[in-house]
């Protein structure tokens, strides 16, 4: 009998052992996985856009976070004002939105879209990429998207590290927006344009694939005036108008002048 109930104590001993065992490593887990959800485990960066617009890299992000004191692998998240780290991120090259969430494993991720260049700005300011809805950043490396290039004297009262929307001394790109818009949209004059040359405000020229300049002059009524210029290439470009002519003028109400080569 006594012999049973020995047994019966070590069989239960073992049992309460095993027992503080599990519970112990139980809440040990619990604890770790608690301290790594509380804790900055790594950064990831995503940008969510890079296929199409290639401006800014991941490294480049890491680059700048730790430029500007952001010191964030290894920090509680309770101290990691996320709000303020999207909007100085929103600050950097030409990102336009920011999204850092984290997860359970630790992990901080950075969700990224950039600003969609229309054109590319360039003046004897510096070089700048134009968005559609008018937001204005430095070119920030030399690879060029395959955008249309405006050039030539542009009216531009900021510096070469302007980054900002334009603003009220921007009138001329303000309306150069809906005529660059207007002739990425169109399949005929998209394929035509290489670029647009400014000699003066109201003096620009597409200038095309072929060795023509195709003068608009001011960019008022520029419905009308690329109208008439499509109307050279219906019309004279199948009678040698290409050949014959330097210069395609639709300055002037219902009219074009050409001017001959010499």
């Amino acid at each position: 009998m006594k012999k049973v109930f020995k047994k019966i104590l070590i069989v239960f001993g073992y049992l309460v052992l095993t027992s503080m065992l599990v519970a112990y490593f139980y809440f040990t887990s619990v604890l770790v996985h608690k301290k790594t959800e509380d804790r900055c485990q790594e950064v990831a960066v995503y940008i969510r856009d890079s296929a199409a617009i290639p401006l800014t890299t991941a490294e480049e992000i890491f680059s700048y976070l730790s430029e500007t004191g952001w010191v964030l692998p290894g920090k509680e998240f309770a101290s990691i004002d996320l709000f303020q780290l999207e909007k100085d991120i929103e600050k950097f090259n030409a990102v336009r939105k920011c999204n850092a969430v984290r997860n359970i494993k630790g992990t901080l991720r950075l969700d990224i879209w950039q600003h969609t260049p229309l054109f590319l700005l360039e003046i004897e300011n510096g070089t700048f990429y134009i968005s559609k809805d008018g937001f204005i950043f430095p070119r920030p490396n030399e690879k060029q998207l395959p955008v249309l290039v405006v050039n030539g004297h542009v009216p531009f009262s900021h510096g070469r590290l302007y980054r900002g929307k334009a603003d009220s001394t921007d009138t001329w790109i303000q309306e150069a927006i809906p005529f660059v818009t207007h002739i990425v949209k169109d399949a005929f004059w998209s394929k035509k344009t290489k670029s647009i040359w400014v000699q003066a405000p109201t003096d620009v020229c597409l200038m095309p694939e072929e060795a023509l300049e195709l003068k608009i002059g001011d960019l008022h009524n520029f419905p009308e005036k690329m109208y008439r210029l499509r109307e050279f290439y219906r019309v004279l470009e199948p009678r040698g108008g290409v050949e014959k002519y330097k210069v395609v003028d639709a300055r002037y109400k219902n009219q074009l002048v050409c001017t001959h080569k010499k």
